[in-house]
């Protein structure tokens, strides 16, 4: 197991305005990976729309959110506590880490990053998640045919997103490669509050669907 320095979180883990240390959410934390399952993992979870969405889709399938920010967390448990959705869980912390720690070879179904933080600084584009790593670091640990869905509005993260499929083409089919799959539909995908804010400043947000060879 690696030290956990190694593990580095960037950005806020809480709200500007949010002094205290709820951490509600502990009540659903994440144990280990059943390999046995159909799991879904979703990175970055935000304040929870696309994990309730896709919980509620299914729910025999589980779903792990893994998430730094400890407001988006506690509105997670709310809404799963409201739609009594016992398939959810929680990871708190950096998602390399969650992988080393909980999960085992060929565990995951899906991959959900939605609107992952995009660094726009170019100092800070090393930061980013999506790159020739992170691929090749997850393949280990998703099932043969696994699905790994992908947004992004940021123009400059969206070109590197699309150099790296690129990069992994021998691991991963890009499912949905014409020009009208790329649009996101708001019906059948998560319409999060980054989604939203993406519209409201004339941003165009890409979908992108890969599946594991």
């Amino acid at each position: 197991m690696k030290n956990n320095s190694h593990y580095r979180l960037y950005g806020r883990t809480k709200g500007r305005k949010n002094n205290k240390n709820n951490d509600s959410f502990l009540k659903l934390k994440l144990i280990s990976v059943d390999h046995n399952k159909y799991n879904i993992l979703d990175i970055g979870s935000g304040f929870g729309e696309s994990s309730i969405k896709i919980a509620k889709r299914d729910k025999k399938k589980i779903v792990i959110c893994c998430e730094k920010y400890i407001d988006g967390l506690n509105n997670l448990f709310k809404e799963a506590q409201k739609e009594q959705l016992d398939n959810i869980f929680i990871y708190k912390g950096n998602v390399h880490q969650m992988l080393d720690e909980y999960c085992s070879k060929n565990s995951l179904s899906e991959v959900w990053i939605f609107f992952p933080d995009p660094w726009p600084k170019k100092k800070h584009n090393k930061r980013r998640l999506i790159d020739k790593y992170f691929f090749n670091k997850i393949k280990t640990y998703l099932k043969y045919g696994a699905i790994i869905n992908i947004a992004s509005d940021s123009k400059s993260y969206i070109s590197q997103i699309l150099r790296t499929i690129y990069a992994v083409k021998e691991d991963f089919l890009w499912v949905n490669q014409s020009k009208s799959e790329w649009e996101y539909d708001s019906e059948t995908l998560p319409e999060t509050k980054y989604y939203k804010k993406a519209l409201e400043n004339g941003l165009k947000p890409l979908y992108v669907k890969l599946k594991k060879l």
